[in-house]
């Protein structure tokens, strides 16, 4: 097959003009949106700085597409996040085997992950621009999976459309009409068959018909109407062989009323965290809350997903890094969830503010809501932490910073390696109020274990 080089894209401005942004963006505004302008206008700077090989393709498009989606979607209602970190993996997923052909030494995920089909193949004799099927894989698969009353708007569609015109048409500066309409066509084909791949994998919020387990310490809901969420999503499909029947393990202290003992200890902690009021604390608790929805923030997975984009973009990674990095994170995003919530449900283990209300402060409250399912271990942690671990597997125990919420002008958190952050997210469902250490600590070391799991997949060469 041959590889159609991608010529002199980093020497121009990708889908950036003005008049383009105000296509996107139309009725639905927000204010922080000049502080992403200056970086999309100027997308090439990064490549001038490291200029890469003739052969590789950027991914300056494929970051710009995360980023813009994110702030598309800022303004609607947030849905559950477990379901949007699935769809994100998906989408991980999707978008390398839109541009696996064109790499050297590059194999599917197809016989790597469990029960995935074959995937769409290129015809061999025809030339491709990876670039553009990358961009039709794109903006099909976030109309696909990103529906329903929290997804996308109809704005948002006609966004995603005339993001991925624009880009088609800039692409025309690097190939015939003809290869373009066939990586297009390649593209939108991949996005069917991840999209169709996705429907049989039995994820679901849904908790009908379970029946909560009594005995002392048992999880009780703590919202009101009670409400149980995601009781059957440990026996979804997950993308690994070794998520089918993982677990955490054990409870690490037994369950005790007594003042002396280690449990009550831990939800001391936890109670006395949230008596003191401490501002810096209580910020990183919503740092972390991610709760989303109008003038609130980003729902997830954007938050992760930007950390991922940043790591990215500062080792100034190519389409095919870059792909491979989107999608071994996403795997992460959905195998975490699927073993967390299977423990959870299978210890069943009280929130802290049921704990603290019945034996320390009845009228104790915690800083964010516990969410509708039981403690251990922990939800957030399932997702970030996986994802972490494969970033330090592929480029170190970097410097990193997140910086979402600088659009509410909070500033940027700047972290020493990426162990320092997932600490922190890690600490910060304590200071919230939600989860014991313990929970929190075994949680980074379940993320360590699935992401080098992850990073054990071998899909190229040794280089690209």
């Amino acid at each position: 097959m041959k590889l159609l080089l991608t010529r002199n894209i980093f020497n121009v401005k990708l889908l950036v003009a003005p008049l383009l942004f105000g296509v996107l963006y139309g009725c639905q505004k927000t204010d922080h949106l000049s502080d992403l302008l200056p970086e999309a206008k100027d997308l090439s700077s990064n490549a001038k700085k490291s200029p890469r090989k003739s052969t590789q393709e950027s991914a300056d498009f494929v970051y710009q597409w995360y980023k813009t989606l994110a702030e598309i979607q800022l303004p609607n209602p947030a849905g559950p996040p477990p379901l949007n970190y699935r769809n994100f993996a998906y989408i991980g997923v999707g978008l390398f085997e839109s541009v696996q052909p064109g790499i050297k030494g590059g194999s599917s995920f197809s016989p790597k992950l469990y029960q995935m089909p074959a995937m769409p193949k290129p015809d061999k004799s025809k030339d491709y621009l990876w670039s553009a099927s990358a961009n039709s894989a794109l903006a099909s698969m976030f109309k696909l999976f990103l529906t329903g009353p929290t997804g996308l708007t109809e704005a948002n569609r006609t966004s995603i459309d005339a993001m991925e015109a624009a880009n088609y048409n800039y692409f025309r500066s690097m190939a015939s009409e003809d290869v373009l309409q066939r990586s297009q066509a390649f593209g939108r084909s991949i996005a069917t068959a991840i999209f169709n791949w996705s429907t049989s994998d039995n994820f679901t919020m849904a908790s009908v018909g379970w029946i909560p387990p009594v005995f002392p310490g048992a999880w009780v809901p703590t919202n009101n109407p009670p409400t149980i969420a995601g009781a059957y999503l440990g026996d979804s499909r997950p993308f690994l062989k070794y998520s089918l029947k993982a677990l955490a393990p054990p409870i690490p202290i037994p369950y005790s009323t007594d003042p002396s003992s280690q449990f009550y200890q831990a939800a001391k902690e936890v109670y006395d965290i949230g008596v003191s009021q401490n501002p810096a604390l209580i910020a990183t608790a919503r740092w972390w809350g991610d709760a989303g929805g109008p003038g609130v923030g980003y729902s997830a997975p954007y938050h992760l997903v930007s950390i991922v984009t940043n790591v990215l973009e500062r080792h100034d990674a190519g389409l095919w890094k870059a792909a491979e990095v989107y999608a071994k994170t996403g795997i992460g995003m959905k195998d975490g969830p699927i073993i967390t919530f299977r423990s959870k449900y299978y210890y069943n283990l009280l929130r802290p503010i049921t704990y603290i209300r019945q034996n320390i402060d009845p009228n104790w409250n915690s800083t964010l809501p516990s969410p509708a399912y039981p403690e251990y271990p922990s939800g957030l942690i399932s997702n970030i932490g996986p994802v972490i671990q494969v970033l330090i597997r592929e480029f170190g125990d970097v410097p990193v910073v997140d910086d979402i919420y600088t659009w509410r002008g909070l500033p940027a958190r700047q972290f020493s390696s990426l162990s320092q952050l997932l600490l922190e997210a890690a600490a910060s469902r304590i200071y919230a109020g939600i989860h014991y250490r313990f929970a929190q600590d075994i949680s980074v070391e379940m993320g360590k274990v699935l992401g080098n799991e992850i990073a054990k997949i071998q899909i190229v060469g040794p280089k690209y």
